[in-house]
């Protein structure tokens, strides 16, 4: 369907959110935004257009109409790849249609405060008070469906526009992670932004990392003229692997694209605020990596060499069984707690009795004062006392959100990677510690390719977690316990379900 030129000055009027035209002429400000949004030729034709109009005479009305068809339609099908003279039509029809409405002029005038996309002509201005992160590349095949799209309104798809400019993604990649020190910031970003990265002190490493000195007893003496040396240090520096990561992602341009659309919309901002490298990386790859970091790595992993399941958690050794092979080893220095208990049949007295005794054996000399903990642990315990002495009737206050433990200065803290774990453990601070490679990767994200309808994100990373020293570390380990057992699929979606050709291959 074709639009007439009274529809195409409708359209016109209402992408400019004017009710008529100034002496029969566009203004500088209005030509560079509708050759902006539609192009140089469409901009032209139709400046030449409204010029040739008379107060009592439609003059080539039919011609008029017929070149605007065929600009429009030639600008968006040159911009997006899959673009087609039926997509353009469409769109200035949906335009049209949209600005017929009774009142709609009226409307954007009074809503223009508001528009989350504002008009410059410059071009889209998007949120204020939103810094710009790069200059996107306006004619690329995903940046011209979202400059149509916004054009559009409401978060409007643009129908056929599926495509990824892989080219221009790659290069995007490049630019934004190397600008403003974004690079450095991503990666300190895997290193303090899972839930438990603050009980764990970073330190330097390239694939393995050992303590060079711990204890030390006094080295104050009475003066004498002669070298007499104290201070004898006493440790047992455990050995503790860096393990190298990698990043594969496989981003779908159909569903990308929909989901960026939609997301600048909602949130007011333009692309230059929010580029689809930010996004892809924000929105989509880093709160999963995060996720797979504390819930399936730095706990529950368990290292399995060469390993093809592909699994987070069989990339490294994470706390949990660290503990658990120290304990198998029967000649590990760590403080392994002698009694046993089972936290689901257990009474509530024998529950706390046994956090009891656990605490009292944790050397007071080394001032300690958390007792890590899973939260079924932590929540067995807090309902064990409370039904033996009352709500409230704490002997060290604030039970329900410190659970803390009457007379030692410890409490019960919760660490989410640990999910349903028996495991309860204590360390002095700074013993527990993650490690950062000396000799980073220069880009976490360090290729972008092509294949087939997907786009391949590659990357990587090191990180290795454990123990500095054996003697500083008291734990509560259960015989036989593996760490990945209840742990769910790694390929499984969040609803539940996984793809149907691996729900026979992953998991335990």
């Amino acid at each position: 369907m074709k639009l007439s030129f009274k529809q195409y000055a409708s359209m016109v009027m209402g992408f400019l959110k004017i009710s008529a035209f100034t002496d029969k002429k566009l203004t500088a400000e209005q030509a560079e935004s509708l050759k902006a949004a539609f192009g140089e030729k469409f901009a032209s034709k139709f400046s030449t257009a409204i010029a040739e109009q008379t107060d009592d005479e439609q003059t080539n009305e039919e011609t008029h109409a017929e070149g605007l068809h065929e600009a429009i339609t030639a600008h968006f099908a040159a911009q997006t790849e899959s673009a087609t003279s039926t997509i353009a039509a469409q769109l200035a029809e949906a335009i049209a249609q949209n600005n017929l409405k009774d009142g709609q002029i009226a409307l954007l005038k009074a809503e223009s405060e508001t528009d989350p996309f504002p008009v410059s002509g410059q071009g889209w201005i998007g949120k204020e008070g939103v810094a710009k992160v790069l200059t996107v590349a306006r004619k690329a095949a995903h940046y011209a469906a979202v400059f149509a799209s916004i054009a559009l309104g409401q978060g409007t798809v643009v129908a056929g526009t599926k495509t990824i400019d892989v080219d221009n993604l790659r290069t995007e990649f490049g630019t934004y992670l190397s600008q403003n020190g974004t690079n450095v910031a991503i990666t300190a970003q895997i290193f303090k932004g899972f839930s438990s990265a603050s009980e764990f002190r970073t330190v330097p490493a390239v694939t393995e990392y050992q303590a060079i000195q711990s204890q030390i007893n006094s080295v104050s003496q009475q003066f004498s003229a002669k070298w007499t040396p104290s201070g004898e240090t006493k440790f047992t520096p455990l050995t503790i692997k860096n393990y190298r990561h990698k990043i594969n992602v496989a981003i779908i341009p159909a569903d990308v694209l929909d989901s960026y659309i939609f997301h600048l919309y909602d949130e007011g901002l333009a692309p230059d605020q929010m580029p689809i490298t930010k996004y892809i990386w924000h929105s989509l790859v880093f709160p999963k990596l995060l996720e797979d970091i504390e819930y399936r790595m730095i706990f529950k992993g368990k290292y399995v060499a060469n390993s093809t399941t592909l699994r987070p958690e069989d990339s490294m050794n994470g706390i949990e069984q660290i503990l658990v092979d120290e304990k198998a080893s029967g000649t590990s220095r760590i403080n392994f707690f002698g009694q046993d208990i089972d936290w689901t049949t257990a009474t509530d007295k024998q529950v706390v009795d046994f956090i009891n005794a656990f605490a009292d054996a944790v050397d007071d000399d080394l001032t300690i004062s958390k007792i890590y903990t899973s939260k079924f642990v932590k929540k067995r315990y807090q309902r064990a006392y409370e039904n033996l002495y009352g709500a409230n009737n704490k002997v060290v206050g604030g039970l329900n959100q410190t659970a803390e433990v009457d007379f030692v200065n410890m409490s019960l803290h919760e660490l989410k990677g640990m999910g349903n774990s028996p495991i309860i453990f204590a360390t002095t601070p700074g013993n527990m510690v993650k490690l950062r490679h000396k000799n980073e990767a220069p880009n976490v994200i360090n290729d972008v390719q092509k294949n087939g309808y997907e786009v391949r994100l590659f990357g990587e990373y090191w990180l290795g977690v454990g123990f500095e020293i054996a003697e500083l570390v008291f734990a509560y380990v259960p015989a036989n316990y593996n760490p990945q057992v209840g742990l769910k699929p790694s390929k499984q979606f969040p609803d539940g379900t996984q793809p149907e050709d691996d729900e026979a291959s992953d998991g335990l």
